[in-house]
């Protein structure tokens, strides 16, 4: 199957009766939504050039720079969305989140789909980049909610502390907090993804040449590991971001920034 320029401009035609409606109803919104179609064609124009670039060269090293850039994009909106300062938070979520994205990656690509090219940009550039898009969007609920419930309600966190708890005692009921946030809405995911995404991505592996059922075992081991990272990911951003979080003496030392 081969798309050219004029198949694509046939495709932007479908534009026209959204474009029309909106010209009738509320001309205010014909600039906004002209804006938001070029930014979305400008974006997938670089996204498209930089996976050519993957695909052409299949290299395991521009694959890792290509999910290193990934993480820092993932790790500025991470930071933005949870109001905290960069110097807490930047480093401690670029780390986590490519270590875990790479190490469940890799348990995925070696132990479980165990293809003949496991680091080829084939495989490994679609398998990183949805554990990275399920990672950070469920890492934002579980982060902002363990900072937002130790700067709201901090006092379970001292009376723990003054009564002889360890200062992982004395946290354990905000990380419960923090994965709870963050697990429930994938859970709850789990029955929309299977009943409208499911058939989509499953498309798509077979059309890559998976037989149905190798698909169907694809996809639950994808969900799964998505899980996965994402509570490897949390746990090692709050661990890691401990240090600047807190003082000598266990008090939280950050201020949420205002938006």
């Amino acid at each position: 199957m081969t798309l050219s320029y004029l198949n694509l401009v046939l495709g932007l035609l479908l534009l026209a009766v959204p474009g029309y409606l909106i010209y009738v109803y509320d001309r205010q919104l014909l600039g906004k939504a002209a804006t938001a179609v070029v930014r979305m064609v400008v974006q997938m124009a670089a996204v498209g050039g930089c996976l050519w670039l993957l695909y052409r060269y299949d290299s395991v090293w521009l694959c890792l720079a290509w999910l290193a850039v990934l993480v820092v994009a993932a790790a500025f909106l991470l930071v933005s969305r949870t109001r905290m300062p960069s110097r807490v938070l930047m480093l401690p979520a670029c780390v986590a989140m490519f270590v875990s994205v790479l190490a469940v990656s890799a348990y995925v690509l070696y132990g479980v789909l165990r293809p003949e090219a496991p680091m080829s940009a084939r495989w490994l550039v679609p398998v990183t980049g949805g554990l990275m898009a399920h990672v950070l969007t469920t890492n934002i609920h579980g982060v902002r909610t363990y900072f937002d419930s130790l700067r709201q309600d901090s006092q379970p966190y001292y009376t723990l502390l003054g009564n002889g708890a360890t200062r992982l005692q004395a946290l354990a009921p905000y990380i419960t907090r923090a994965l709870r946030s963050m697990l429930m809405p994938a859970v709850g995911n789990f029955s929309i993804m299977g009943l409208f995404v499911m058939p989509m991505l499953l498309s798509g592996l077979l059309i890559g040449g998976m037989k149905p059922v190798e698909a169907v075992l694809a996809f639950v081991a994808m969900m799964i590991a998505a899980v996965a990272a994402s509570v490897l990911s949390l746990l090692a951003t709050l661990w890691l971001a401990d240090r600047k979080s807190f003082n000598r003496q266990g008090r939280l030392n950050i201020e949420s920034k205002q938006q």
